[in-house]
């Protein structure tokens, strides 16, 4: 599979902690987004739903590693009031992923993750090879089976399919070829 960067921004832990068990699965290099001026307590709350519902981005800190020296980046962000959160708004912005290979997870209380992925693919220029959506609860519960299928789907790349218990299928034939 190749070098594999996955880039989150966590506000309380949900996607630090999705990002750490994929790192762990996938031997990844690991980047967290931070803004520069965090936003904490119930006015950190209130600004996080203003910037998200206005599209904002905010000054994000220097990042270590850069996504043009890997071959698959997976982008993770917490949705905020049904939208991407604005760190991964300015860290999409500043690093447009088109032609490359990418995917996106988000973790959320309960909805707006087909939103989110929208926002996300108008960002990064291009199509996710795979997404994965986890609520709190989910993640909390251990996302054991989502977290395996999303995992397989990034090995066996876009367009392929494979059995359950381990036995590949040939890729579909498309009409114009047969």
């Amino acid at each position: 599979m190749g070098r594999t960067l996955i880039v989150y921004h966590s506000r309380s832990g949900h996607t630090r902690r999705v990002a750490r068990t994929l790192a762990v699965r996938l031997a990844a290099d690991v980047e967290e987004i931070q803004i520069v001026q965090p936003l904490d307590g119930p006015l950190g709350y209130a600004m996080c739903a203003i910037e998200a519902i206005a599209g904002l981005a905010p000054a994000l800190r220097s990042t270590a590693r850069d996504p043009a020296d890997y071959d698959l980046v997976l982008v993770g962000t917490p949705v905020w009031f049904w939208s991407l959160s604005s760190p991964m708004r300015s860290w999409l912005e500043r690093h447009p992923l088109k032609g490359r290979r990418f995917a996106f997870f988000c973790t959320m209380g309960g909805s707006g993750a087909a939103r989110a992925f929208t926002m996300m693919k108008q960002l990064a220029g291009g199509k996710p090879v795979a997404t994965l959506a986890l609520t709190d609860d989910e993640i909390d519960a251990g996302a054991r089976a989502k977290l395996d299928a999303f995992v397989s789907e990034l090995r066996t790349g876009p367009g392929r399919r494979t059995r359950r218990r381990g036995h590949k299928l040939a890729p579909a034939v498309s009409r114009a070829a047969a």
